[in-house]
Parts: structure tokens; sequence; C-alpha cells
């Protein structure tokens, strides 16, 4: 996996880095979510030393988020150069040991509700913060180059019908901006164009 030189800041305390990775023949993205209080990184992938130093805020992140099963991507780096936990779903399949496992009805960080979406990779969940108007998606939905916004093709998912039922579920929060594991953001209108694809 190719480590990524450039962050950038996509809104105020959101930050996302991504690179080409030949083995998923994929573009992965990354992001680091800042509100206040605590600073998440969601699905990390390495950093060039140019800017592994580099967080929006004085302190060293608090947490590495697993948004499913497939993303421990360069977590165990991060944990053995930060004192952070890494975070996953209770039902996610990893191979990285003493990963905090979260309960849904009560998110470990405030600000923060934890949506799972059955149907989708193992663990799939997003997280949606109702003061950013924002949600941060693994693989549920992805908005690639070319291909636009689409819900994860279904030789990828569980089940792609629970998932599609998931996503509506989610869509019951309005929310303006959304950042994917893969793919560009929606910055304006994400849950109208998110319902739309649907």
């Amino acid at each position: 996996m190719h480590p990524a030189s450039l962050i950038s800041e996509i809104l105020p305390g959101v930050h996302r880095w991504s690179a080409f990775s030949p083995e998923h023949k994929v573009e992965l993205t990354s992001h680091s979510v800042w509100d206040g209080r605590s600073l998440l990184v969601f699905d990390p992938i390495p950093l060039t030393a140019e800017v592994s130093d580099w967080f929006p805020t004085p302190c060293a992140p608090d947490a590495v988020v697993l948004t499913n099963e497939n993303h421990e991507r360069d977590a165990t780096a991060w944990r053995e150069r930060y004192p952070l936990a890494i975070w996953a779903a209770p039902e996610a399949l990893l191979s990285l040991s003493g990963v905090r496992r979260w309960d849904p009805t009560r998110p470990p960080f405030a600000g923060w509700e934890i949506v799972p979406l059955p149907g989708g990779a193992g663990g799939e969940t997003a997280w949606f913060h109702a003061g950013k108007s924002l949600v941060v998606f693994g693989d549920a939905v992805v908005n690639l180059p070319g291909r636009g916004l689409e819900v994860l093709p279904a030789k990828y998912c569980r089940d792609q019908p629970s998932l599609r039922a998931s996503l509506r579920t989610l869509l019951q929060r309005p929310f303006e901006n959304a950042v994917f594991a893969h793919g560009d953001p929606l910055l304006g209108d994400a849950a109208f164009r998110i319902a739309a694809m649907l």
C-alpha cells in the first residue's frame, strides 16, 4: 500500500488523505474528525514521513475507528506510534488483537451516533455526527471517479438488499455531508443524494 503524501481539510476539522492500492486496485481514503472534544481517525492508511506528524489539533489522535472488518489497513502502525485505542464493531472479524468493541447504544465518544449497517461487509458501521451534519461511511456507499455514487456492489456484500434497507434507516437522520473509505466526499445535500441513488 502506497503512503499518502497530501492531507486536505474538506470541512472545518475534517481532513482526508488517500492513495492508490495496487493490491485492491482502488483508491483508499482515510479521514480524521476533530469536533473540539476528540480527534478520531477512520480507517487509516499510511502517511509519508513528511506529513506523518500532522494533526489538526495540538494533540495526537484519541482513537482509530475501523468501519468494517476489511479496514485494518495501517491501524497497527498507528497504535504503535501513538497511545491510542483501536475500535471496531462487536461482529467484525479482525486479525488485530486488543481491539475495543463498541456498544452501538453507548458510543465511546460524545457527539457521535453509531449506526450499524448489516448486509455490507462484516461489522459495517456508519458514524454520524449531528453537530457537523456528517456521516463517515466505510464501504456501504462508495463514490469512485468514473463510477459515481453507488451502494457497495453485491459481490462484496453479505446481503445487498439488507444493506439497502440499513441505509434507508440511516437516512432518517438529516445530514449534509458524507465521506467514504473509497471515493470523493459529498459536501452538501448528501442525505438527499444518497436517497436518490437508492
